[in-house]
């Protein structure tokens, strides 16, 4: 499994290197500095709050449901594995190890597996409704600009492709069909899902008020990564109206977190210029862009990669 997160690390860090070298050659001003120095650092801050809030809300869903099963760690290690979570999902193919991570982290401080795979099935739950409930949002959104719409859905097609390509020359070339999560890792999730969904059936009906808690949490997780959006256009001088903006990064939101490449990189970054272009001009949307996924994404699962490091290198020890 850890080899095959280190392919997905190294996937990431191309497809980055692209999309981010493709920007700025495409959109990078010359006077990239003194754009950078102008930035409102009040909104700049507040979309760096954004973050930690994203990140709380993750903790917070994580912790209610871990005690109502009885499963009891720090809340301020709950932040760790909300970082490490980030990181899974960044480096594997439609953010699954999003959901493998944390299986790991919150193992650590021991307790039945059973009751931390219902954990973490019930955050992917909440996460779910979020989505369900926003698609005649998003599909509204989609309908009212065909123009930007036809642009962004060509972009986050090409991309798909592209990566589906990839991803078939790796496993004829390089892996010789071997499944890039491995097909016993892939048998062993679907297996303990369906043996576990019983438990999670369960948790609903005992503690109703708990799922429909983790539920507003998941909610507010969403909005405050659409925040980090809002308020850095607000420190680059943007006047906007925030609830046209809210909606308009739906669909983005929905391709980044749907997307197959790993943790939706280059459909994020480039998918984000068609989105963003509305409200920037042409001169300065590629630093935002960059700044956006580096603040939204990438930060994140650069701590996270080097939390996850560290407890490896500890567990290994005791080993």
């Amino acid at each position: 499994m850890y080899k095959n997160f280190l392919y997905g690390l190294c996937i990431t860090i191309i497809v980055i290197l692209f999309s981010f070298s493709y920007i700025i050659f495409k959109t990078c001003p010359p006077n990239f500095l003194q754009v950078l120095m102008k930035l409102n650092k009040k909104y700049l801050f507040y979309s760096f709050c954004s973050l930690i809030f994203y990140h709380t809300f993750d903790n917070l869903r994580l912790f209610f449901v871990a005690r109502s099963l009885d499963l009891k760690y720090p809340f301020s290690y709950g932040y760790l594995v909300s970082l490490v979570s980030t990181f899974g999902a960044t480096i594997t193919p439609a953010h699954l190890g999003g959901e493998v991570l944390p299986l790991y982290t919150l193992s650590r401080k021991g307790g039945e597996f059973h009751k931390i795979l219902t954990v973490v099935t019930i955050k992917g739950v909440s996460g779910t409704l979020f989505y369900i409930f926003f698609l005649p949002f998003t599909l509204h959104t989609l309908l009212k600009n065909p123009k930007q719409t036809k642009e962004f859905l060509i972009i986050v097609s090409l991309l798909i492709i592209l990566f589906f390509l990839g991803y078939i020359i790796w496993q004829r070339l390089i892996t010789k069909n071997e499944s890039f999560l491995g097909v016993n890792l892939r048998k062993k999730v679907k297996n303990t899902f369906l043996k576990y969904i019983a438990t999670c059936k369960q948790l609903i009906k005992k503690d109703k008020k708990i799922f429909i808690l983790v539920l507003i949490f998941s909610f507010f997780l969403y909005f405050s990564f659409i925040f980090i959006g809002i308020f850095l256009l607000k420190a680059f001088h943007v006047d906007i109206d925030w609830k046209e903006l809210y909606f308009s990064q739906l669909p983005l939101i929905y391709a980044i977190f749907m997307s197959p490449t790993p943790g939706g990189s280059g459909v994020g970054e480039l998918g984000a210029l068609p989105i963003f272009s509305t409200y920037l001009s042409e001169d300065i949307l590629g630093i935002f862009v960059i700044f956006w996924r580096l603040i939204s994404q990438y930060l994140s699962a650069f701590l996270g990669g080097i939390i996850f490091s560290i407890f490896l290198l500890k567990d290994l020890r005791k080993s």
